[in-house]
C-alpha cells in the first residue's frame, strides 16, 4: 500500500506539473523497486483511474500509461484487463479515448515474462467482450431511437477499427482462442452479445461504415482453430491428377482381410479420405478405378474370383455407407434412386478409355454396363444413367469384340454373379436333415471352380462363417449310426468325407482363427486345434500321438495292412475315431519301414488302403506326416515325403467308379495335401515368389520393378511383399521401401511411390510403423544428411511417417466386448506355387550370404489387426483412443526424443526442418485425432525448434493445435510458445511500439 500511495501521489504531481513522458519515466522508476514490474503495484490500474476521472479522458495520463507500456514498466495483459474493466459505457468521450489508445497499441501486444503469460489470454477475452458491449450498446440505441449522435458514430467507427486491427493480428486471435478455453462463462457471454448485435443490425437495417466488421465479430465470437494461420504441407487433391493410394491399399486389405465386414473397409477409406482431402466424388472414382485396375492385372483364379466378388458384392455397400456417413443432418435428402456423387465419379471413369477397353476385352463384355445393371437394383444409379454410360462405351465394346474374333477365354467375372444363387441354395440345403440332398449338393460344389466362386461370394457378403458353421453341423450329423448298413451308410460316409474336405480347404484358405470359434466342441474344430498343420501354426507330433488309443491303432493297422482278414471281424470304429488315430498308424509304419520290417510294397499297400477308404483319411495322415517332418533332420525327410507322394498317386478308373462323386472329392484332397506339403517342404524346382536362392534384397527389387512397371500394386506383388515381410522382418522391409522412396528424383514420382509404400506397410501397419520410427528414420537422416534427405525428400518421408502413425492410431484392436474381436489377421491362401514357407525355412533356403537378411533382429511375423468398428450412426466409424497402445507409444516417444536431439544445436539444418515438417504434418493431417500423440511431445521441443527455425514457416495455428487447451498445463504451454513466437517475430521484423 505504501508504494501504491507513492504512485498515486506521483501521478498527481506529474499531472499538476505537466511532466513529459521522459520525466514520468525517470521518476516512476525511483518509486518502483529495482527489477519489479509495475503490475505488482497495479500501476496500470492507477494510471487508468486517474485518466478517466472526468467525463473526458486525460490525454496526459494516457500518455504516461503508453510510455510505461513501451518501457516495460507495465504489461500489455494488465493494460488490456484495466481497459476491459471500465464499465461506464455511457461516457462516450472516455470510451472513444480508450479505443484510440487501443488502436495505437494493439499491433504491439506481447508478453515479456512468465507471470504475464498466464494473464494475457483472459485479458484478451475480456477485452473482446468489452468491445462487443460498446458495439451492442450503440446499435441498440439506433434500433430504439432510429439515430445516433456524431460522437457515438465516431466511437462506433473507432470500435470497428480496433476490431479490424485485432482480427488482423494472428497472435491476439491465438490468445483469444486459448482464453476461450479458460474463460468459458465470458466466452458464452460474447456469443450471446454477438447474437444481440446481429439481431439489432437486422431489425434496424443499420449500415456500418466497415461492412466486413460483422464477419469479424462472428470470427471473434466463435473463434476456432481454423481461423488461425497455419502453413499447409500436405498437397491438395487438385494437384494429384492420378492417385496411387486407393488401389494399393485395397489390394492389401482384400488380400489380408477378405472376411471383414463393410464397415471395416469404410473406416479404412474414410481415414484415407481425410488424409488426402478427397471429396466423395473423387473417392468413389478412385474406389471403382482401383477395382478395375486390380482386376485388369489378375491372372490367377482365386484372386480373380475374390476381386470380382469384392467389386460386385462388397463395393456397392461400401459406396452406400460412405455416402450415408457424409450426409449432413438437416441437409436436403439425396435422390432415392441414385447417388449424385457416384454418377459424377462414373463420368470421370468413362474418360479412362484405355482401362475400360482392357476390361471389356478381358471380360468379353461392356464392363460398365455389366456393372451398372447390378447397381441399379441397389439404387446406386438408375436406368437413365445405365443407358447413358452404356451408350458411351457401346461403340468401343463392339469394335473390341470384332478385333477379338471370339478367341478370348471368358473371364470368371462373368460367372461371379451366378455364384450368389448356388451359395443361397447350398446354405438352404444344409439347413435340412436330408442326407441324400446334402450329399448331392455338396459333391457338386468342388466341380471346376464353383467352390472358389462360392467361397469368394460368401466371403465378401459376410456369409462365410454361416457357411462354415453349417458345414460343421453337417459333418457332425454324418456320424455313423450303429447297425446301419448298405447305401445309407455309404451316403453318410460320403457326406462326412466331402464336408471334412471342404472345411479343411476353407481353413487352409482363411485360417482357423477367422472361420472357427475358439472354443468349438465339434469333432472338426477339435481336430483342427490338435492335429491339423496350418501355415505358421506348427503342431507337435508327440502331442498328436498322445491322443491316439493303442488298441484302436492296432485295429487300424490290421485293417489297413490286411483288409481281407479285417473284414471277417466286426468293425465298430467311427470315421472320427479313425481320423484321430491315423497318426499312430503312420508312426508305426514309419518306424517299421525305417527298421526294414516293412517293405516299400507293404507301405504302399497300406497307404493305398487308407486313401481308398475315405479321401479325408489321406488328408489326416498327411497332416501328421507334415508335423513329423518339422521335427526331424533333413536326412530323415525322404520316407515321409514318399508317403505323401503316394497319397497323391492317381487312382485307377475302376477305383474311381466304385465310389460316387469320387473324382471331385479326390481332386479336393489332392489340392489340400499339396498345400500342406508345400508349407513344409516346397519342391526345389517350383517357381515360387517365396522360395529362392537369391538374396532377399534382390527378390524385393524384382517385385518392386513389377510395381513400377504396372503403375499400381498387382495382387501377386502384394503377396510377394507379404512373404518378404515374413522372411525379412518389418524393419528390413521398411528400410527397403524407404530406400525406394528416396531414390525417386521427381516430386510426382515421389508422391506416387509414397502412396504405394504407405499401402504396403498395411501388411502389418503396427510393426512397420514401429520399425519406421525406431529403426529407419533417425539413422537414415543422421547417416545421409545433406545428401538426399533434403527437400523434397524429407517432406515426403515426414508425410509417410505421419500417415503411418495416423493409420496405426486408428487401426485399433477391439475392446474385448465384442465377439468379433476374436478375429485376427488371417492366414492368407495362395495356390500351390505361392504358399509361404516358415520364415526359418525360407532363410535356410536363401542362405546366410545375404548382406541384408541379418541387418535387423525383428523377425516377428504379424500383429493384430484393427478393431472392428462401432456404430455407423455417426460420420466416423473409428474413434480415437485417449491413450496410445504399444508399440506405437514407445515408438512415438523414441522419435520425439530423437527430435529433441536434432534441434538441440543453434544452427538450422535439414534435421530441424524434418522435425518441423513432421510435427506440422501430424497436426495438419491428424487434427484432433492425434491428440494422444501430441501429448507425448517433450517439454521444450517446440521452443527449441522456434529458436532454430529462423524462417516464418511456423504459424500460430500450428502452435495452438499442439496442446490440449482444455487443461491448465496445455494452455500455459501454448501461451508460452506463442509468446516466444511473438517476440521472435517482433525482433525479426523490427516492430517498434
Amino acid at each position: 500500500m505504501k508504494e501504491n500511495n507513492k504512485i498515486l501521489q506521483l501521478i498527481y504531481v506529474a499531472w499538476r506539473e505537466r511532466w513529459t513522458d521522459s520525466q514520468w519515466g525517470i521518476n516512476i522508476k525511483k518509486v518502483l523497486p529495482r527489477g519489479v514490474s509495475g503490475d505488482v503495484y497495479n500501476l496500470a490500474d492507477c494510471l487508468m483511474q486517474q485518466a478517466l476521472i472526468g467525463s473526458t479522458a486525460n490525454p496526459l495520463v494516457l500518455n504516461y500509461l503508453k510510455h510505461s507500456l513501451c518501457a516495460h514498466l507495465v504489461s500489455h495483459a494488465a493494460v488490456l484487463r484495466c481497459i476491459a474493466k471500465y464499465d461506464k459505457l455511457e461516457r462516450v468521450y472516455c470510451i472513444t479515448a480508450l479505443l484510440e489508445f487501443l488502436a495505437s497499441i494493439v499491433d504491439g501486444v506481447t508478453c515479456r515474462i512468465k507471470s504475464e503469460e498466464a494473464v494475457l489470454p483472459s485479458s484478451v477475452v475480456h477485452l473482446v467482450y468489452w468491445l462487443l458491449q460498446i458495439f451492442a450498446r450503440t446499435v441498440q440505441h439506433y434500433e430504439l431511437y432510429g439515430e445516433i449522435s456524431a460522437e457515438q458514430s465516431y466511437m462506433l467507427d473507432q470500435t470497428c477499427v480496433v476490431i479490424d486491427r485485432l482480427s488482423q493480428q494472428q497472435f491476439l486471435l491465438s490468445m483469444l482462442y486459448v482464453g476461450c478455453h479458460e474463460e468459458l462463462e465470458i466466452c458464452g457471454r460474447i456469443r450471446d452479445k454477438y447474437a444481440t448485435i446481429k439481431g439489432s443490425l437486422t431489425n434496424s437495417n443499420f449500415t456500418l461504415n466497415a461492412p466486413q466488421v460483422e464477419q469479424q465479430l462472428q470470427q471473434l465470437a466463435f473463434i476456432e482453430a481454423k481461423h488461425l494461420e497455419m502453413q499447409t504441407l500436405n498437397p491438395p487433391p487438385t494437384l494429384e491428377k492420378i492417385s496411387c493410394c486407393v488401389q494399393p491399399l485395397l489390394a492389401v486389405e482384400v488380400l489380408l482381410n477378405p472376411c471383414k465386414d463393410t464397415s471395416y473397409y469404410v473406416a479404412e477409406l474414410q481415414m484415407l479420405q481425410r488424409l488426402k482431402k478427397y471429396s466423395n466424388t473423387r473417392l468413389f472414382y478412385e474406389i471403382i478405378r482401383a477395382g478395375f485396375l486390380t482386376l485388369s492385372n489378375v491372372a490367377d483364379t482365386s484372386p480373380d474370383t475374390m476381386w470380382g466378388a469384392f467389386m460386385f458384392f462388397k463395393m456397392p455397400h461400401i459406396i452406400k455407407q460412405l455416402h450415408a456417413l457424409q450426409r449432413i443432418p438437416g441437409e436436403q435428402p439425396p435422390p432415392a434412386d441414385y447417388i449424385p456423387e457416384l454418377v459424377e465419379a462414373l463420368e470421370l471413369l468413362i474418360e479412362d478409355n484405355l482401362l475400360l477397353d482392357f476390361m471389356d476385352t478381358k471380360c468379353s463384355c461392356n464392363m460398365i454396363e455389366f456393372l451398372l445393371n447390378d447397381w441399379t437394383k441397389q439404387q446406386l444409379v438408375n436406368d437413365v444413367h445405365v443407358k447413358k454410360f452404356a451408350s458411351q462405351r457401346e461403340a468401343a465394346s463392339q469394335l473390341l469384340k470384332k478385333c477379338d474374333n471370339g478367341q478370348q477365354t471368358p473371364s470368371n467375372i462373368n460367372f461371379i454373379k451366378r455364384a450368389e444363387v448356388p451359395l443361397s441354395g447350398v446354405l438352404k440345403t444344409l439347413c435340412t436333415n436330408k442326407v441324400q440332398d446334402m450329399v448331392n449338393v455338396l459333391c457338386q460344389v468342388p466341380v471346376g471352380n464353383s467352390f472358389e466362386l462360392i467361397l469368394s461370394v460368401a466371403t465378401v457378403e459376410g456369409r462365410l462363417k454361416t457357411f462354415v458353421s453349417r458345414l460343421i453341423q453337417c459333418n457332425e450329423n454324418s456320424k455313423p449310426v450303429p447297425g446301419e448298413l448298405g447305401k445309407l451308410c455309404v451316403i453318410r460316409s460320403t457326406l462326412f468325407d466331402v464336408s471334412f474336405l471342404m472345411l479343411t480347404s476353407i481353413v487352409q484358405t482363411y485360417g482357423s482363427d477367422v472361420v472357427l470359434s475358439e472354443r468349438g466342441d465339434s469333432f472338426f474344430e477339435k481336430w483342427v486345434r490338435e492335429c491339423m498343420v496350418e501355415r505358421n501354426k506348427l503342431k507337435n507330433p508327440r502331442q498328436i500321438l498322445a491322443l491316439c488309443d493303442d488298441s484302436i491303432v492296432d485295429e487300424l493297422l490290421l485293417s489297413f495292412s490286411k483288409p481281407e482278414a479285417a473284414q471277417l471281424k466286426a468293425n465298430n470304429l467311427s470315421w472320427q475315431e479313425t481320423c484321430l488315430n491315423l497318426p499312430g498308424v503312420l508312426h508305426h509304419v514309419l518306424i517299421a519301414w525305417e527298421q526294414e520290417t516293412l517293405s516299400s510294397a507293404d507301405v504302399k499297400s497300406i497307404l493305398d488302403n487308407i486313401k481308398r477308404r475315405l479321401f479325408s483319411f489321406s488328408v489326416c495322415a498327411t497332416s501328421f506326416l507334415c508335423a513329423y517332418m518339422y521335427s526331424v533332420k533333413e536326412t530323415e525327410l525322404l520316407k515321409p515325403l514318399n508317403m505323401i507322394q503316394q497319397f497323391l498317386a492317381p487312382l485307377t478308373s475302376e477305383e474311381l467308379s466304385s465310389q460316387e462323386n469320387a473324382k471331385e472329392r479326390l481332386a479336393l484332397s489332392y489340392q489340400i495335401i499339396r498345400k500342406m506339403q508345400h508349407d513344409v517342404h516346397p519342391a526345389p524346382s517350383t517357381k515360387s515368389r517365396l522360395i529362392s536362392h537369391s538374396p532377399l534384397v534382390e527378390q524385393f527389387r524384382e517385385v518392386w520393378r513389377t510395381v513400377v512397371d504396372a503403375g499400381h500394386l498387382p495382387v501377386r506383388a502384394a503377396q510377394s511383399l507379404e512373404s518378404l515381410l515374413l522372411a525379412g522382418g518389418a524393419a528390413w522391409l521398411s528400410t527397403q521401401l524407404v530406400e525406394q522412396l528416396l531414390a525417386c528424383k521427381y516430386t510426382r514420382d515421389m508422391s506416387r511411390t509414397m502412396d504405394v509404400v504407405f499401402a504396403v506397410m498395411h501388411l502389418d501397419i503396427e510393426k512397420t510403423t514401429e520399425a519406421l520410427l525406431q529403426y529407419v528414420v533417425a539413422p537414415l537422416i543422421l547417416r545421409r544428411q545433406g545428401e538426399d534427405i533434403n527437400e523434397p525428400q524429407s517432406l515426403v518421408l515426414a508425410r509417410l511417417c505421419v500417415y503411418c502413425i495416423i493409420s496405426c492410431l486408428e487401426s485399433r484392436k477391439g475392446n474385448g466386448t465384442s465377439a468379433l474381436t476374436a478375429m485376427k489377421k488371417r492366414s492368407r491362401s495362395h495356390d500351390e506355387e505361392e504358399l509361404a514357407a516358415n520364415a526359418a525355412k525360407v532363410r535356410k533356403v536363401i542362405g546366410d550370404g545375404s548382406d541384408n537378411s541379418s541387418d535387423f533382429t525383428d523377425t516377428t511375423t504379424g500383429a493384430g489387426l484393427a478393431a472392428l468398428l462401432g456404430s455407423t450412426s455417426t460420420s466416423e466409424l473409428r474413434t480415437t483412443p485417449l491413450t496410445l497402445r504399444e508399440p506405437l507409444q514407445t515408438s512415438v516417444q523414441h522419435i520425439f526424443a530423437v527430435f529433441l536431439q536434432f534441434v538441440s544445436g543453434d544452427e538450422l539444418s535439414p534435421k530441424a526442418v524434418f522435425v518441423y515438417q513432421f510435427i506440422s504434418l501430424l497436426v495438419e493431417c491428424g487434427g484432433e485425432r492425434v491428440a494422444p500423440v501430441l501429448r507425448l511431445l517433450p517439454n521444450g521441443l517446440v521452443q527449441q525448434l522456434l529458436k532454430v527455425l529462423v524462417t516464418d514457416d511456423i504459424k500460430v495455428g500450428l502452435i495452438s493445435r499442439l496442446y490440449d487447451l482444455r487443461i491448465q498445463a496445455g494452455r500455459l504451454s501454448a501461451v508460452s510458445d506463442l509468446c516466444l513466437w511473438r517476440n521472435m517475430q517482433m525482433a525479426r521484423h523490427s516492430i517498434h511500439l
